[in-house]
């Protein structure tokens, strides 16, 4: 893991386009921005004060302190149902304030057939509406895509870092298809840094989510040894 070109503390409202893209218009799709940036007019702009970080040429987000996830629309995220209301679920995503889950704002959802999902459920949702200083909104209708969106019924959650969950997402994770060609198993990963794990026992289910958790502070060249030391625990 490098520090961009020029090494530097970055505030919010700088536009660091140029040092993202390096003027190479025709990969940008190529590049992924994390925690602390944003896209606004094709730039790439500071909302956080840090020090900005890459990772391969490819990921580039800001390292500052943070201890809540700031909502963006679009994100999706894995929150655990705090409370319920006459019209919504109130869902803690590990933002400053809940996030809001109207009851029809799930698939096939209908005044009279509506979910039901208790207090302490998990699920999986994306962000509809973020508003800063406000509650956010989010909905669990599902979209084009191999997200699992919706309650998520028994599993494994735990929490990680925001730039770790970033890592993750993206589909060239090694740890995640390795760990994928031993067992099969479900994976959530919220841009909140909330994880929730399934496998076909909870044995194997915990055994993925240590995995998952220690690699967060190894070297890319540490994760087969870990996949390793994976298998031979599934093998006790």
């Amino acid at each position: 893991m490098t520090l961009v070109d020029f090494n530097d503390v970055v505030l919010p409202g700088n536009d660091v386009s140029d040092i993202v893209f390096k003027g190479d218009t025709c990969k940008r799709s190529e590049k992924t921005i994390g925690p602390g940036l944003k896209s606004a007019n094709n730039k790439i702009i500071v909302c956080n004060g840090g020090v900005l970080r890459s990772k391969d040429d490819k990921y580039f987000w800001i390292e500052f302190s943070k201890k809540k996830y700031s909502p963006a629309k679009d994100d999706v995220v894995v929150g655990i149902v705090a409370a319920k209301t006459s019209e919504m679920y109130k869902v803690d995503i590990g933002a400053s304030e809940l996030a809001t889950l109207p009851y029809l704002a799930f698939t096939n959802a209908t005044k009279k057939n509506r979910p039901e999902i208790k207090v302490g459920n998990v699920v999986a949702a994306k962000v509809k509406v973020a508003t800063p200083f406000m509650e956010s909104e989010i909905s669990c209708v599902e979209y084009a895509n191999r997200i699992i969106l919706g309650q998520l019924e028994n599993g494994f959650l735990f929490n990680v870092s925001l730039n770790y969950a970033l890592r993750l997402r993206k589909s060239s994770s090694k740890l995640l298809y390795h760990l994928g060609q031993m067992v099969p198993y479900e994976i959530v990963i919220g841009v909140n840094g909330k994880i929730w794990i399934n496998s076909a026992s909870i044995r194997t289910t915990i055994a993925i989510g240590n995995a998952v958790m220690k690699a967060e502070h190894l070297e890319e060249e540490d994760i087969p040894q870990l996949v390793k030391n994976f298998n031979k625990s599934l093998n006790v």
